[in-house]
């Protein structure tokens, strides 16, 4: 059990732009719940300074990154804008009353999930914090967890993590550089081209296929989920790339060069591996159709770029379906090519055609189901036969480090009510790969066997 022993609302140091920010059709559909993360210290010494260098750097971060410190508010149409009201960031001190080593390896669960600050959504929108921190103690001064809980509106994964990493560095008493520096105007996705004009199918906002004769997905849904940590070592990622790249078969190789192809890509195989794995642990008919979900970054794919810097949601999401059959039974590259193709019809063109069928809901409550899966009420199950996939594998994950050493851990603090996997680096550095995967228990052992076997 956590025990929250102190609360504080942070506000930015000096004063910040006020007004509104406009927030992209991208932002809209983003989370609307925050999501929850942890970052695991063990310092040779306990800080006991820790939460006065946490306040103090954090009010000076809130002046480069002001939005965090504002407020949601609903306009016409359930469209969400940003008051610049400094209102302030939440930071809370806490303790545990268990070892860091009752937590396991802290896969996602009710335990982790007191790590991180929680939020009661059914108050007033303009009263909730978009960004909050709690410092945890745990007992016997065994180290500690910074849980964060970051409002996805306010931008994606990587913008979050660049962030993060900007505060850690100002906490150690450096001074950040001008690449550094966010860059907030999401007009650069304001497209002002009327009549709306969708141009591609968007098989990934589709409705999602249900298992072969049910009539919903109830029955799914019910079913309890749970989370597990597994490890890939530099060796078997290396094996799962030779199997689906043809074994290292020279003839195959050569086949490969001969139609242009290159070699599939570590996030390739290992979401191809995970689609095969869910599908033989599923059991389900072959006939029975299976969606993949995934996003795809677009910084360097809509025309003009956005800023490296950008902070806002720049993601697109794409899918990939096949029939449980051909998954379970056809080489390793021929799933891997249906992930490849479906992050590369990510281009300028879809990524306008994608924001103009956001655009064209009356309510973008109805675009948001169409995201989101069953992040809320009345919203479409994403679970199983289907599936989302999440790589975190190019972010810079183990930078923050406040002057106590970079972090032992970092992963997601919450357990997810449907199949879903994230894909980072382990802290090591030496290439190793944890899959964060959540799925349905009763088939949660029979895809771990899957997921090892022959590698």
């Amino acid at each position: 059990m956590v025990s929250i022993t102190a609360s504080y609302t942070v506000i930015p140091r000096e004063s910040t732009p006020q007004g509104f920010l406009w927030l992209s059709d991208l932002d809209q559909v983003a989370r609307f719940r925050h999501t929850p993360t942890i970052y695991i210290y063990k310092p040779k010494q306990n800080p006991e300074n820790a939460i006065e260098t946490l306040k103090n750097s954090l009010s000076r971060i809130l002046v480069y990154y002001y939005p965090m410190a504002g407020r949601l508010f609903y306009t016409e149409g359930g469209r969400l804008e940003l008051n610049l009201n400094a209102k302030g960031a939440i930071l809370l001190e806490a303790e545990s009353n268990k070892s860091i080593h009752d937590y396991g390896d802290f896969s996602p669960s009710d335990s982790t999930r007191e790590l991180a600050p929680l939020f009661d959504y059914n108050g007033v929108i303009e009263e909730i914090p978009l960004f909050a921190v709690q410092l945890t103690r745990f007992k016997n001064n065994e180290g500690f967890a910074i849980g964060v809980s970051f409002s996805h509106i306010l931008s994606d994964g990587l913008g979050a993590i660049r962030m993060m990493n900007s505060w850690a560095k100002i906490a150690r008493g450096e001074t950040l550089e001008d690449n550094e520096l966010p860059f907030f105007d999401r007009t650069l996705l304001k497209f002002s081209h009327t009549p709306l004009a969708p141009r591609f199918e968007h098989m990934e906002l589709k409705p999602l296929p249900l298992i072969l004769g049910r009539q919903d997905a109830n029955e799914e849904g019910e079913k309890k989920t749970s989370a597990t940590l597994l490890r890939l070592s530099p060796e078997q990622v290396d094996k799962l790339k030779k199997k689906a790249n043809g074994n290292g078969n020279e003839n195959d190789i050569l086949a490969m060069k001969n139609k242009g192809s290159r070699g599939f890509s570590r996030y390739e195989v290992i979401s191809a591996h995970i689609w095969k794995s869910a599908s033989r642990a599923r059991e389900l008919e072959e006939n029975q159709e299976s969606v993949v979900r995934f996003i795809v970054e677009i910084r360097n794919r809509i025309i003009p770029n956005l800023p490296e810097n950008y902070f806002g949601n720049a993601l697109i999401q794409t899918a990939t379906k096949g029939l449980i059959g051909e998954i379970r039974s056809k080489p390793l590259g021929y799933v891997a090519q249906k992930i490849r193709e479906a992050a590369e019809i990510v281009t300028d063109e879809l990524i306008r055609s994608q924001i103009d069928v956001i655009r064209g809901f009356q309510h973008l409550d109805d675009a948001r189901a169409l995201y989101l899966g069953d992040e809320g009420k009345n919203i479409p199950f994403l679970g199983n036969p289907n599936f989302r996939i999440n790589s975190w594998m190019s972010m810079p994950l183990y930078e923050a480090d406040f002057g106590w050493g970079k972090p032992a851990y970092f992963g997601i603090a919450r357990l997810y009510p449907h199949d879903r996997a994230f894909i980072l680096l382990t802290p090591d550095g030496d290439g190793s790969i944890l899959v964060c995967l959540h799925f349905q228990i009763a088939h949660l052992e029979l895809f771990k066997k899957f997921f090892y076997e022959d590698i």
